[in-house]
């Protein structure tokens, strides 16, 4: 498989038709037998994977380049995942519009070059395939969540549901209740996962999910009020989508190794 060959594969297992602004091929391959797969790639491990004689190093967050610098436009999907589960449009709208004043402005003085440049100069092919992986991890957990469910769920079935996923299984971090209790009804739920980054407090004011500004929630609903706020872990929950598309390319004969936070199951 070549560069372009994985990317189509990961756009097709989430569902999508085009290559999301924080995913990119940085150094494109020819022919991919050996990738080394993680989450966060700095030049130490552009490095190693040229040493080890891999062909290819796979990285879960944005490297560079466009992925970088057009990452706030993947933020937008907070909007669609408020709506999805509800939210008023115009509500929706707002949340996402006061997350960009703060992302846009950080993204447009990026270093965008660094490890593209670094990995043009060693010669090892880079790639991004970030929201591609985040997506179908939130469909492996919304799905797994409508499918075992007991009626009138609360808040520790949730949590027991998704520790059944071999990832949260494995990891060091378990899911905690944030905001609520575990004994609360679950009530209508959602889960928000894939949208770039922490929505912050205008996503979670706006659906009650999501741990940015925990302070500021808990001082207008409360520590233990009736709004839940579960956090799943963020290299678990990234983990869950990532190794179905490793899944994927080992069945397609590529060597897959996973380092760099990526729970392999």
């Amino acid at each position: 498989m070549d560069t372009q060959a994985i990317m189509a594969l990961a756009l097709r297992l989430a569902g999508q038709s085009e290559v999301p602004a924080d995913s990119g091929i940085d150094v494109p391959a020819a022919d991919v037998k050996r990738a080394l797969f993680g989450i966060d790639a700095d030049v130490g491990d552009l490095l190693l994977a040229k040493q080890l004689g891999y062909d290819l190093l796979i990285n879960h967050h944005p490297t560079g380049g466009g992925s970088q610098v057009n990452f706030p436009n993947v933020l937008r999907r907070h909007g669609f995942l408020l709506e999805h589960a509800g939210v008023p449009r115009k509500a929706a709208e707002a949340a996402v519009e006061a997350l960009l004043d703060e992302h846009e402005s950080a993204a447009h003085a990026r270093n965008y070059d660094k490890l593209p440049s670094e990995a043009r100069l060693l010669g090892m092919p880079l790639m991004a395939i970030h929201n591609p992986c985040d997506e179908i991890g939130r469909r492996v957990m919304d799905e797994t969540l409508k499918t075992e469910l007991p009626k009138d769920p609360r808040v520790r079935d949730a949590i027991g549901v998704l520790n059944q996923l071999p990832e949260f299984k494995k990891a060091l971090t378990k899911i905690v209740v944030r905001m609520g209790s575990e004994q609360n009804p679950l009530g209508k739920w959602v889960v928000i996962h894939g949208a770039g980054t922490n929505g912050g407090y205008p996503v979670a004011k706006a659906a009650f999910v999501d741990a940015g500004h925990l302070r500021r929630l808990r001082e207008e609903y409360g520590r233990e009020g009736p709004k839940n706020l579960v956090v799943a872990g963020h290299i678990a929950a990234d983990s869950v989508g990532i190794n179905v598309l490793v899944r994927e390319l080992r069945k397609r004969g590529v060597a897959v190794d996973c380092f760099s936070g990526v729970i392999d199951v």
